[in-house]
């Protein structure tokens, strides 16, 4: 298995400040520095909304690096599924933001999920195991912060 580079790593546990942050700003009834009387709660289904669409891509991306491996089947799939994240990452932005936040949570897990049946067998790489830790902690930070405003 070929280590990912450095900075992927960074990069990936960097992309969880946001979530860290905001959910608890959320939790807090706080606001953030610079910021005002800003949504919080918003922000942070907003920011899941970004990373589903992110996490979508990715699928398209692999096909267009492996597209000489892939059969038209596969590649069909993986493009048309590259799309659902986030069609059902905007369709949650409409939910009233508390169900948004839990919606998200649970659409992270099953892209990981998806991923992990179409995607990770054929990458020979640690990609697998940082969107494990990536997933784990934004749909959990997701769910306490959809639960806290319950």
């Amino acid at each position: 298995m070929k280590p990912l580079p450095r900075l992927a790593w960074l990069l990936g546990y960097g992309g969880l400040l946001p979530f860290f942050i905001l959910t608890v700003a959320v939790l807090l009834g706080t606001s953030l520095p610079l910021l005002g009387n800003a949504r919080l709660d918003w922000w942070l289904v907003a920011y899941a909304a970004i990373i589903l669409s992110f996490l979508g891509a990715v699928q398209w991306g692999v096909v267009l690096g492996l597209q000489d491996w892939l059969d038209e089947r596969e590649i069909g799939r993986m493009l048309t599924y590259s799309v659902v994240p986030a069609l059902l990452a905007w369709f949650t932005l409409l939910l009233p933001v508390n169900v948004a936040l839990l919606a998200m949570g649970v659409l992270i897990v099953l892209a990981y999920i998806m991923d992990t049946l179409w995607l990770f067998g054929r990458l020979k790489s640690e990609y697998a195991k940082l969107r494990l830790h990536l997933t784990i902690v934004s749909a959990l930070l997701l769910f306490a912060a959809g639960v806290g405003m319950s």
